[in-house]
Parts: structure tokens; sequence; C-alpha cells
């Protein structure tokens, strides 16, 4: 039987997500946490077989929790669930070293099959993500040029582009985020020419469609 430790600041995550995964005979639960700091604990106290882990947590930015998630685990498999959409971050979480990437309204159907996936040595990810990796090795030349994510986003990108999706303006972002609008004007210009667009409007539409 293999061990699994799950860490996400929402109750009702850790019981359905402990719930699914109990019922495979192959699987035990040894333990959860609500926040990164006791996650980091729990897997040093238990050392599990897979951890189970939201993308952030705790005020964090970007993919910090995923990093220290992944550092804890000391090369064993870490499978991370997240609200964010996968087209975005997937890629950027099996960069950093996680082995799989499950959106949560995908958890009840999937959660169960990620985990062994992973634990067996295999990459997870749905398969729009893992048609959108294949499509790099054979890009088409006269693909639209949203068809395919950058190679790589900085965290700092992709937390401009998130808030972007939601609407904020340049001012808010940067008050949200800590950093001055001129920073987040820097990042502007370097997501409109990683992903082909020609426009701060091209961009805003990209965001809010890839939210």
């Amino acid at each position: 039987m293999r061990t699994v430790f799950i860490i996400d600041d929402h109750d009702i995550v850790r019981f359905g997500l402990r719930t699914l995964l109990d019922a495979c005979p192959e699987l035990k639960v040894v333990g959860e946490a609500a926040s990164v700091l006791e996650g980091v604990r729990g897997i040093a106290d238990f050392q599990p077989d897979l951890v189970i882990s939201d993308l952030s947590m705790d005020a964090s930015q970007g993919l910090e929790t995923a990093r220290a998630v992944v550092a804890a685990q000391a090369g064993r498999p870490v499978l991370i669930i997240s609200m964010h959409d996968e087209l975005i971050y997937a890629e950027q979480v099996l960069e950093i070293g996680a082995k799989g990437y499950l959106m949560k309204e995908r958890a009840q159907e999937f959660a169960l099959m990620a985990a062994l996936a992973v634990l067996n040595g295999n990459f997870w990810v749905s398969p729009a993500v893992n048609t959108q990796l294949l499509g790099r090795l054979t890009p088409r030349k006269h693909a639209h040029p949203l068809a395919h994510m950058p190679a790589r986003l900085s965290t700092r990108e992709l937390e401009v582009l998130e808030k972007l999706g939601v609407g904020k303006t340049t001012k808010e972002a940067a008050f949200d985020l800590g950093i001055s609008a001129r920073t987040v004007d820097i990042h502007r210009a370097s997501l409109k020419k990683k992903l082909g667009l020609k426009s701060g409007a091209e961009l805003i539409s990209w965001a809010a469609s890839h939210r």
C-alpha cells in the first residue's frame, strides 16, 4: 500500500480527496495539512509516496507553494491540484518538478487515476494540455499566434496575466502584486511578445479567455 499526503487550505477539498483515495485499496492517506508550513512538516514526518497539493496557499504568489512542496518531497511524486487554468500553469508546474497537474473541477473524475499514474512513474495532464505539449514538437507553419502557449512564462508574468484575466487595470494589478505600474507595463510588453499579440486589447482578451 502506498501512502498519500494532502495539502489544501479548504476543508471540503481535503475531505473529498481523502474520500476518493481511501476508497482505493492500493492507497492510504496518512495525513493532511491546511498550510504550506504544516504541509512541509507533514512531509518530513510521514515521508509519503505521493503528495497532492494545491498550487498556491497562504497568500503565496505564483508557484511558490508548488516549489516548496516539490522541494520537501525530495524526488518523490507531487501532483498539483488547482482551480487555475491548466493551459497557463501545467507546463510551469512540470518544469519545477511536479509529476502532474489536475484541475479541481475534474478531481472527482480523475483524482484517483492521476494519483496512480504519477505513483507509477508517469506524468499526468489533461488531454488538452497533452495535445498542446505535443504540438510544440510538431509546430505548424501557419498556426494562429494564439494556438500555442509560449515555452516559458515567468512566475511574475503568470501573475500579471492572471490579474488581467479578471479585469484588473495596470494600477490595480500593480497594487495587488506589490510592484510598480511601470513594472506591470514591462511584463505586459513581454507577454505580448511571447504570446504573439499585437495590442493590449488582444492581451486582455487572451488572458480573460484562458482564466
